[in-house]
């Protein structure tokens, strides 16, 4: 039943007295419950390429932190001591599990830090994206020098080895090359006598001269030594189309208007311009370039070309020329059609090309309809690239193929597409790739340079490429993503990707001495682990 007004005020009344009497008899009421304790985590760098990635963790709410834990996502990965407050630490390279397929090499990590306080209290915090790719060293050049991330090329290994690029210090000016070393010291510097620019080359030091070549193609060449001076340039109206180096240390070139050069790497002359050993120039009408030139182990010279004759008709030959230094130099030993080539309206296509190592093959990469590509192996020294003068020819492969490279000793091909590369036995053409599905550059990237180690005794069966964005026009683009492929030997190996890092400014990677892979970003020179090492990481 309904109590009128003074009857509620009543009830109140007494309610009040129990509760005191209550507490007068020692019935004290519980605690309130303490808040729980504060985490926020910190990562300095969201990209880090290094033996270690840096964290910091800001801890508030705790007379006493029991422990401080950290996960990836649920996985935890270690606990570190802290005193409380601002607490740096670092997460080891050995502390992140690769082989979880959410994380990968690189890894690719969500962070979050729980404090436990003593009393059991606890908190989580907000998770942290961060991505992390483990390296064997990572110096920062000590010299501060922003130059181009690529070109790049090592002398020596490990903490003794030297690095050189260029740059250029002025705009509109004369690039400057420079070799500088990550402990310190001044970098040396020298007046490069032609444009440096993403698309220059750096050869091999030779093993005779001691020598490397540089050259950027359309432009200009030299030859600089150990003491980092120019010992050798092409005369100034030479444009470089590709070049290789004979064993010596002379140069031989082709320039962009087809004919082929012997030059060599030192000079008497004032100037430095290299002697002209001699040259070669076609009597039937001039080539364009397929693939590049190849010195055989017998001194001979070999260099295909694509030779239109009309509109629809055209021609791949292999052209052998003597390469000594006597009178014979430069002169015709053999021609060979490889390939002969026929359309009904269109021009015919130019195919790209790669000798192998000993010159035997010329592998050619043609473009087919609808975004595919068909790779040929054609015996170089047989007319027709039919019957006996076929080694084999795959399949159709997705994407129209860019470059064509040789690995693993000469028992692998790299086709790279425009953003695939297809990894291909050499001796039947079979595909290599895992499940048949090609490695690929990352969303809209071009595979912009296959780095096979094929000379490399130590990891012969490497292969790496460097992806980079779409040139804009004329311009060439710097790398910005590295990609390892796990090719172990064997008759049942098949290659996967095995690691894929990416910077948003721009790098570089080369071989040093050692045949170990080294990358420079930004101003950090990074040591590569082996192979052997990511794969144990990620079996």
């Amino acid at each position: 039943m309904l109590h009128p007004p003074v009857t509620r005020r009543a009830w109140r009344t007494a309610l009040v007295l129990v509760s005191s009497l209550a507490i007068a008899c020692g019935d004290d009421p519980p605690p309130p419950t303490p808040d729980p304790p504060q985490v926020a985590l910190t990562v300095p760098q969201g990209n880090v390429a290094g033996t270690s990635l840096k964290l910091i963790a800001t801890i508030a709410g705790c007379e006493k932190v029991n422990t401080l834990n950290l996960y990836d996502r649920t996985t935890f990965l270690k606990a570190f001591p802290s005193g409380g407050g601002t607490t740096n630490f670092e997460l080891l390279a050995s502390d992140i599990p690769y082989a979880n397929p959410l994380v990968g090499l690189a890894a690719s990590l969500s962070l979050t830090a729980e404090v436990v306080c003593d009393d059991g209290r606890k908190n989580t915090s907000l998770p942290q994206p961060a991505t992390f790719f483990p390296v064997s060293r990572a110096n920062d050049d000590p010299q501060g020098l922003q130059v181009y991330a690529m070109p790049l090329a090592i002398d020596g290994s490990g903490s003794t080895a030297t690095f050189l690029s260029c740059a250029k210090t002025t705009t509109g000016g004369i690039e400057t090359m420079y070799r500088h070393n990550a402990s310190g010291g001044a970098a040396g510097t020298l007046q490069a006598p032609t444009l440096c620019n993403a698309s220059t080359v750096i050869t091999p030091r030779n093993a005779q001269s001691g020598k490397r070549w540089v050259y950027t193609p359309g432009y200009g060449a030299f030859a600089i030594d150990r003491d980092f001076k120019m010992t050798a340039r092409t005369p100034v109206d030479l444009e470089v189309n590709d070049l290789v180096v004979f064993p010596n240390g002379d140069a031989l070139i082709r320039s962009v208007q087809g004919l082929i050069y012997r030059i060599t790497h030192d000079t008497q002359d004032g100037l430095k311009i290299g002697v002209t050993r001699w040259e070669y120039q076609r009597e039937i009408s001039v080539g364009t370039p397929v693939g590049q030139l190849l010195i055989r182990g017998d001194g001979r010279v070999l260099f295909a070309s694509h030779i239109e004759y009309s509109e629809n008709r055209a021609d791949i030959i292999v052209e052998e020329l003597d390469g000594g230094t006597d009178s014979a130099g430069g002169t015709l030993q053999a021609t060979h059609i490889i390939r002969q080539l026929f359309t009904s309206n269109t021009a015919t296509p130019r195919p790209v090309g790669q000798f192998s190592s000993d010159g035997s093959i010329l592998y050619l990469g043609f473009a087919l309809p609808e975004d595919k590509s068909q790779v040929l192996a054609c015996v170089a020294n047989l007319e027709g690239c039919e019957g006996n003068a076929s080694k084999w020819a795959t399949g159709v492969l997705t994407g129209k193929v860019q470059q064509i490279a040789t690995y693993a000793n000469g028992s692998r091909v790299a086709a790279a597409t425009t953003q695939r590369v297809w990894l291909l036995d050499s001796n039947t053409g079979t595909i290599r790739n895992r499940e048949l599905r090609s490695v690929d550059a990352n969303g809209a990237l071009h595979v912009k340079y296959l780095l096979p180690a094929n000379s490399l005794t130590n990891s012969s069966s490497d292969l790496f490429f460097l992806n980079a964005p779409a040139a804009q026009g004329s311009t060439a683009t710097l790398p910005v993503e590295l990609v390892g492929v796990d090719q172990t030997l064997g008759s049942s190996a098949e290659g996967r990707e095995l690691f894929r890092y990416q910077v948003s400014v721009s790098m570089g990677a080369a071989f040093d001495d050692s045949g170990r892979l080294w990358m420079r970003t930004n101003q950090k020179l990074l040591e590569l682990q082996t192979s052997s090492q990511y794969r144990s990481a990620r079996p």
